[in-house]
């Protein structure tokens, strides 16, 4: 899945190094769910690639019926034909040459899908497309069609995120991309296209013919259709041909004026106190399995910037290298900014909220349990993970559950997940934590130690930067003076890292004249408040903050950082611990939650607690300062530490052994379940719980230009840069301050 940051255009569904879908449907006797329809005129190799992204669909109960338009071309027809023996499901029909929406028509009488879907022969899809689109349509019944945010190739490169939510402004120009799902009916009730139009455009009229009927669509946030511009496409010719695009433009106006007054409007429908949770699923999509292969089911928050978040990914990374196939499911609304990094791992991601209403969570959950024969499912910082283990143990029986927990959260939620990791235990089969000093939390709440594993978090081998003519450049890109040492700050700038404690010790060393420069990493609500003490205290020539950075960059400042200093509040082991240490940076951290479990004497500072605490933190620096030969060996000490006894194979061997005994347990000492009924009202209390709780983060005007700007590679940038991110966030704070 694109990058829409650093969008990556040769990365297409057919490129060679993506990560394939792995799976092929069960059977043959299941009834077609969606019948994709093609026009088929002289394509090229291309093709093949079309090909591909459409057999590597998540949903696999399709039949794909490609009308040959009075194709010439003798290797075009030959390829045709290959595809159609290899695969039952593809139909190939011949017609004379009568133009797209003649040829769509015609593969539409022959479709047998509750759904159709309209693919060109040279365009791609992403392997979720057609699972995320039909399942939205069956989740939100008001609209007619769906399609997705497009990335459009080859001659031209674009991010399109204009799509059917802009309504009555399809009158005058074309935004409906023709790669869609259709409700069956709605295409029956319009007849399909006008085959009168015969050079572009008519996928336009056919939208507005939608609109006319009182049928209109929705686009989900995700860039999931990939549209080929070249040079021969019709696209290019309708360009060309400007007397041509003129007249039909007016000619569209002239017959779809009247939209302009009555253009259809439906809603997404919005939660509403106790709403049924539905258990039934629309459809069945069961995909064979191998038959010593494991299928682990994710269910997490989000995909963001963070330590869990790396973990989740490590872990999946390390289970699809071996013989398990992984799907993950986000719960939260959020700009989940490493959906890319965790799609390069697996093609089976769905984040929830894009294209379910919440009701739907449970069912939908249930059916990729068993759409995959999902066995094991683990609960990663999940809420709405843990509030359904009782309604997923009774529809899915006989499947293992297992929850992670990373650091309890003493001022949310009395602890935080791990609370929930105590509470919701015997629907678990297997607690996992990342630290003995969360286990012993745990059961001190009333936890069974016996269903409780640790499992340390891991850091990869990272190079160092030994070469002294390179060390001095990347000091000096940072502005930092070869004698004086680098302190490292990193994590999101908020209350549990406690940057106002950072920047009182930085102040502190600078009324003692201890030389240091300080590069601070990371954004968060907390970054005015630090701004503010730094020209408060004068401390600006001193201190660098960089916000955030990607995961290289990261690790450029970290091998010519002397001293990594991190007073959070609480902690599990921080991430940014591990590889500091891992590039043989000194720790001065918090003697919290787990990181006395990795920092030790010879290795780093652990400073307690207390009354003293930035005194001692202030004295720790200066130590390190003065004293470089003793900073020198404990680097040395801190790396050999950690590459050692906290590598991320080893984590992940662990991992992957912890839920083959999960399993075990599973099977040998199995957990009670809820009768069905009781488990669904227990759902409806959670989806109940998440309408209460879990507001629309940004509101739906605000979602609409950050995606516009996401368009251009201007708005990128400038999304990334500092007063704009600030700006947006007082916006954000005025809007939900007035209940916008």
């Amino acid at each position: 899945m694109i990058d829409p940051d650093r969008p990556d255009f040769a990365n297409h569904p057919a490129a060679s190094g993506r990560a394939r879908y792995p799976y092929e449907r069960q059977t043959e006797q299941v009834p077609v769910i969606v019948s994709i329809l093609t026009a088929f005129f002289d394509t090229d190799e291309v093709f093949l690639e079309t090909v591909q992204s459409v057999i590597g669909q998540s949903l696999q109960e399709w039949e794909w019926i490609i009308v040959d338009d009075g194709t010439t071309d003798e290797a075009a027809l030959a390829r045709l034909r290959a595809v159609a023996s290899r695969d039952p499901r593809v139909v190939v029909m011949r017609q004379p040459n009568a133009g797209p929406a003649a040829a769509r028509n015609a593969a539409f009488r022959l479709a047998k899908g509750k759904y159709v879907a309209l693919l060109d022969s040279d365009d791609l899809i992403e392997p979720t497309f057609l699972e995320k689109t039909a399942w939205f349509l069956e989740s939100q019944p008001a609209f007619a069609f769906c399609n997705t945010w497009s990335v459009t190739f080859g001659q031209q490169e674009l991010l399109t995120t204009t799509g059917f939510e802009w309504g009555r402004a399809h009158v005058t120009m074309n935004s409906g991309p023709p790669h869609s799902l259709i409700r069956r009916e709605a295409y029956a009730a319009i007849k399909g296209f006008d085959e009168t139009i015969r050079l572009g455009h008519e996928d336009w009229d056919f939208w507005l013919a939608m609109a006319d009927a009182g049928f209109w669509g929705h686009t989900l946030p995700e860039y999931l259709e990939w549209y080929r511009r070249r040079e021969s496409g019709r696209y290019a010719q309708v360009v060309a041909a400007s007397d041509i695009d003129r007249r039909f433009r007016q000619y569209i106006r002239r017959k779809y004026g009247r939209l302009s007054s009555r253009f259809p409007n439906p809603r997404l429908r919005r939660g509403r106190p106790y709403e049924t949770v539905p258990s039934a699923l629309p459809f069945d999509n069961l995909l064979a399995r191998e038959a010593d292969g494991r299928r682990v089911l994710f269910l997490i928050p989000w995909m963001v910037t963070g330590g869990a978040d790396k973990v989740n990914l490590d872990w999946i990374s390390g289970l699809a290298a071996g013989a398990a196939r992984v799907s993950v499911c986000a719960t939260l609304r959020a700009r989940h900014e490493w959906l890319p990094k965790f799609a390069e791992v697996t093609p089976d991601v769905f984040i929830l909220p894009n294209f379910l209403h919440p009701t739907d969570f449970p069912r939908f959950i249930v059916y990729l349990i068993r759409s995959r024969g999902i066995d094991t499912v683990v609960v990663s910082n999940s809420t709405l993970g843990y509030q359904l283990l009782p309604f997923l143990r009774a529809a899915c029986r006989g499947v293992t559950f297992v929850d992670v927990s990373h650091v309890e959260e003493p001022h949310w939620l009395n602890g935080g997940h791990p609370r929930f990791g105590v509470g919701y235990q015997e629907a678990l089969d297997l607690n996992v934590v990342t630290t003995r000093n969360l286990r012993d939390w745990m059961v001190g709440r009333g936890a069974e130690a016996g269903r409780i594993e640790v499992c340390y978090t891991g850091v990869a081998a990272l190079p160092l930067v030994d070469d002294p003519a390179k060390r001095l450049a990347k000091r000096n890109a940072l502005g930092v003076a070869r004698d004086v040492p680098l302190i490292v700050y990193a994590g999101r700038i908020c209350a549990q890292k406690r940057p106002e404690l950072l920047v009182s010790v930085l102040r502190a060393l600078a009324e003692r004249d201890v030389p240091f420069h300080c590069a601070v990493i990371g954004d968060g609500e907390l970054m005015p408040l630090l701004r503010q003490r730094i020209r408060r205290y004068g401390l600006q020539g001193s201190v660098s903050l960089l916000g955030t950075v990607s995961h290289q960059e990261w690790l450029d400042v970290l091998a010519v950082g002397d001293i990594f200093l991190l007073p959070s509040h609480y902690e599990g082991i921080s991430v940014a611990l591990y590889e500091a240490m891992a590039m043989k940076v000194v720790p001065i951290v918090s003697a919290i939650g787990g990181q006395p479990e990795v920092v030790t004497p010879d290795c780093g500072i652990l400073v307690p607690q207390a009354d003293s605490e930035q005194e001692d933190y202030v004295l720790a620096v200066k130590r390190l300062v003065d004293n470089p030969q003793q900073r020198e060996a404990m680097a040395a000490a801190a790396r050999r530490r950690v590459t050692t006894e906290f590598t991320q194979e080893g984590s992940r061997t662990r991992f992957a052994s912890l839920l083959a005994r999960a399993r075990e347990l599973s099977i040998s000492s199995p957990r009670v379940g809820l009768p069905l009924g009781l488990a669904i009202e227990s759902a409806t209390l959670a989806v109940e719980y998440r309408r209460l709780t879990t507001p629309e983060l940004v509101p739906t005007g605000i979602q609409r230009f950050l995606a516009w700007a996401r368009t251009y590679k201007v708005g990128r940038v400038l999304l990334r840069m500092r007063w704009v991110r600030a700006g947006g966030k007082w916006l954000l704070r005025t809007v939900r301050g007035t209940g916008g």
